[in-house]
């Protein structure tokens, strides 16, 4: 029960835009989808940040697989870098968590308040 609350939560966030100080940007894009290898817990997701000028500068997501060879197609866009690496997706609260989190490191490094 408490796992179906918890996608809820995400769920109700698709299509979620929220604007910070100096106009940083977060977008949510979080939707049921079949499971599949790539997307074995049925969830297709993209949690991004983006700075003034609409460039994504950090982001989770799973809309596509990543270069490495990995059934998954969870990953994590890096601040700074260029490449994705792979995130371990451990349920709904803990990828909001997990983003906000380095959102919040992010926008801190950057003097956002």
């Amino acid at each position: 029960m408490a796992e179906e609350n918890d996608l809820e939560v995400l769920l109700n966030l698709d299509g979620f835009e929220f604007q910070f100080a100096q106009s940083y940007r977060v977008k949510i894009v979080a939707q049921l989808v079949e499971a599949t290898s790539g997307r074995p817990h049925g969830i297709k997701y993209s949690l991004t940040l983006h700075d003034p000028q609409g460039v994504r500068i950090y982001g989770l997501d799973n809309a596509h697989r990543p270069q490495r060879r990995r059934p998954e197609f969870d990953h994590r866009h890096r601040y700074g870098h260029r490449r994705s690496v792979a995130y371990v997706y451990r349920g709904p609260i803990q990828l909001l968590e997990d983003f906000y989190r380095e959102v919040e490191r992010i926008l801190r490094e950057r003097g956002v308040s």
